[in-house]
């Protein structure tokens, strides 16, 4: 038998943790071209619902069949809730854990984050899976950081919206920067106000 013929491939040679890696490896690879394709969806519409981010949408994007997108999103509440995760990654805004100091900086976060993607507000929650379970989580983590003070909370989950944002972008045209601002001293006034009017009077 000739060397030649004694050679294996690199494929061939190599042992079941290397072709482990490597399968995983292109499964990454792959979900995380789908997630970029949808991501690149939402930034390039000046106005989006969750309905424009379909599996066949994000295949045309990614230059993948649909089969693909199943095959990494097995639903489009899966997709939907990944592009979300992703959104608000990129943004560096998060519920979890949220405290009374950090509200006000969250919201600048995510009204900033408005100028690049801004979905559409008339695409209510009811209709949308993904966008139930965010303002659930948003809600909690205001009601926290308020501590259980539910007026207060309810008012800043007001302010801290797309609708408040689209708001003063259309009828003040504010641009994002100021929006943000705005928004970050309207829920440190009412923070302040509401310690004020918590706070044990002398002999109380």
């Amino acid at each position: 038998m000739s060397g030649d013929s004694r050679q294996k491939t690199d494929t061939e040679t190599a042992g079941p943790s290397t072709r482990s890696y490597d399968g995983s490896r292109r499964r990454e690879q792959g979900h995380e071209r789908v997630l970029a394709a949808a991501a690149r969806l939402a930034k390039a519409q000046s106005r989006w619902t969750w309905q424009d981010i379909t599996f066949r949408a994000v295949a045309d994007e990614a230059g993948v069949s649909e089969r693909t997108v199943y095959r990494h999103f097995p639903t489009q509440a899966a997709l939907h809730d990944a592009l979300m995760d992703r959104l608000r990654a990129e943004a560096d805004v998060s519920f979890e854990g949220l405290d009374a100091s950090g509200v006000a900086e969250m919201a600048r976060r995510m009204f900033r984050s408005l100028d690049r993607y801004t979905p559409h507000p008339v695409d209510a929650t009811e209709h949308s899976p993904t966008l139930v379970a965010v303002d659930r989580t948003r809600r909690e983590g205001l009601l926290a950081a308020s501590d259980g003070d539910r007026r207060l909370a309810a008012v800043l989950d007001v302010l801290w919206s797309v609708e408040s944002y689209e708001r003063l972008a259309r009828a003040w045209g504010m641009d994002a920067d100021h929006a943000a601002e705005a928004v970050g001293w309207a829920i440190e006034t009412l923070q302040s106000a509401s310690v004020v009017e918590h706070r044990p009077t002398a002999g109380g």
